[in-house]
């Protein structure tokens, strides 16, 4: 009884048509977008631990420029390059790595959200 009904009820609803995923301009886009991407703060590290497509490690750069200590950006900037070579081939460093920066990205996501 329970398939009947399921099967019922999958011939009724219509499925949508498939729509490409296309990013909508809100702030959160805008501050990203206007994060300058060159410069001598590449974020190595970031880019390693989410991978180039990844917009986190974006977001995890504006906090670097915009929010980090001065200690923390300059540590970055003199050895990320170095730790993001390293990264590139473990897999499990990259996990650990991302782990450590998602709540930076989610507090800095959250301040771009906030009126």
């Amino acid at each position: 009884m329970t398939a009947k009904s399921k099967n019922a009820k999958s011939q009724t609803t219509a499925r949508k048509a498939y729509e490409k995923p296309t990013l909508t301009k809100t702030a959160v886009l805008a501050a990203i977008a206007a994060t300058a991407i060159s410069g001598p703060e590449k974020c190595w590290v970031a880019r390693a631990a989410f991978g180039e497509s990844d917009i986190r490690w974006m977001i995890f750069r504006a906090w670097l420029i915009d929010d980090a200590p001065a200690w923390f950006r300059s540590l970055y900037i003199r050895y990320g390059e170095l730790i993001g070579d390293w990264l590139v081939d473990r897999a499990s460093a990259r996990r650990v790595v991302r782990a450590l920066m998602m709540p930076t990205i989610s507090r800095k996501l959250r301040g771009w959200q906030t009126p």
